[in-house]
């Protein structure tokens, strides 16, 4: 029977899915701003990490702050060198949703969304 934690890593992990799915359909930047398609790819890893806490038995805190997330993977025991660079995403979460005139970072979607991606998998992988 998976415990708690597990469960919620589980349900943390069906979340980030469906996010990730939306930034995956979000490649064209001529049909999708930067910034709808950056808060989804946060989004999907910000779920995704807090599902690796709670596999690694753990509560994560309410944020939107990656990089305080991937500390606390590593405080844990994990390895999250990997997925480091998606810490970039997190003013997608915070500040930069909330811009009307946002500046396009010009950021290669294919690339990020593949990070991802990864990082979703290498969770589930984790999940018993």
């Amino acid at each position: 029977m998976p415990s708690e934690c597990q469960q919620e890593a589980a349900r943390m992990l069906r979340l980030a899915q469906r996010d990730l799915k939306a930034a995956l359909s979000m490649i064209d930047p001529d049909l999708f701003d930067e910034a709808s398609w950056g808060f989804h790819l946060q989004q999907a890893t910000e779920k995704a990490l807090k599902a690796w806490i709670a596999v690694l038995e753990h509560d994560y805190p309410r944020t939107h702050d990656l990089a305080l997330l991937c500390r606390l993977i590593m405080d844990f025991g994990g390895d999250i060198s990997s997925y480091q660079s998606l810490v970039s995403f997190t003013p997608f979460g915070t500040r930069l949703r909330y811009e009307d005139e946002f500046d396009s970072l010009n950021l290669i979607r294919t690339d990020w969304n593949k990070l991802c991606t990864d990082l979703l998998a290498h969770v589930a992988a984790l999940i018993p």
